[in-house]
């Protein structure tokens, strides 16, 4: 990673350090880690490609018993949408996780959420402050979130390069409760320090309209134009961003100056000179047998 370059020459840089951006990158690992954590994430169950191959049944009857159908089918460390399908019977689960397999070597296969409202929330900070963003309800052609959705604004053409999510069909703000607007909020600050972000990040979130319910279900560390979309109606600008994104990399900087990294011991020196005084009384000891 660019991270563990850039500490390698001790210099200081913007955005999530190395273990953050691998954890967040990684499906099964962020679900681990926020499960073990209490934090609502929908149930799910995972698996290399290679288990697949060898004992494809036995995670198809435990995915009918503990998730039922319908399912999204994803690779574990792909985004924009890449490989992701919904399953509603054992034919097409199979079909998706053959699709996902060409992407990726982790599948995690996960309930889905039928009625359902997806509403993503930036975060910005460190471990120690972070605050959060306005809320944005996404808005989707199918029943799951696409990459023409994500880069195409819903799959309309139009020229010129894309804007990634900045230009995907969307409500700022959301529409939806108070309640909820404040639980999406602070789930995304929790999960955002839970995994050791720094900078800015997206985290996005599914809404169970017949329950009212929040599950979170994945984060970017590296969002498209820094979600840039959701601080503006915030009220603040990209000076303003960019300017407290630099200072928590100085913090960042500061406080690993401090740490010690490295000990200067002649450690394997000591340890011969033990070896070789043991070694000579050893035959000591069988010189006077």
């Amino acid at each position: 990673m660019l991270q563990g370059l850039f500490e390698l020459f001790d210099l200081p840089y913007v955005g999530c350090d190395v273990p953050s951006s691998a954890v967040g990158m990684d499906k099964i690992l962020m679900k681990q880690v926020l499960r073990d954590s209490g934090l609502p994430i929908l149930d799910y169950v995972w698996f290399y490609n290679s288990q697949w191959n060898a004992d494809s049944e036995d995670f198809i009857e435990e995915i009918e018993e503990r998730l039922q159908y319908p399912v999204i089918v994803k690779p574990a460390n792909l985004g924009s949408s890449v490989g992701i399908s919904k399953a509603g019977n054992r034919e097409e689960l199979e079909t998706a996780v053959e699709e996902a397999m060409e992407f990726a070597a982790k599948i995690v296969v996960e309930r889905m959420v039928t009625d359902m409202k997806e509403v993503n929330c930036s975060v910005l900070g460190d471990y120690e402050d972070a605050e959060a963003s306005v809320i944005e309800e996404v808005l989707k052609t199918e029943e799951i979130l696409s990459y023409q959705d994500k880069y195409q604004g819903g799959g309309k053409g139009g020229g010129g390069a894309s804007k990634g999510m900045e230009s995907t069909d969307r409500i700022i703000p959301a529409d939806i409760p108070g309640n909820l607007e404040e639980e999406v909020k602070d789930l995304a600050i929790d999960t955002f320090q839970l995994l050791g972000c720094s900078g800015v990040s997206r985290i996005d979130f599914l809404i169970d309209n017949s329950e009212q319910r929040v599950y979170i279900n994945e984060i970017n560390t590296i969002p498209g134009s820094l979600s840039f979309y959701l601080w503006d109606p915030a009220g603040k600008d990209f000076k303003q961003l960019t300017h407290q994104m630099i200072q928590f990399a100085l913090k960042r900087k500061r406080e690993r100056e401090k740490l010690t990294f490295s000990i200067d011991s002649n450690l394997f020196s000591l340890h011969s000179a033990q070896g070789a005084k043991g070694g000579s009384k050893g035959g000591s000891k069988s010189s006077n047998r």
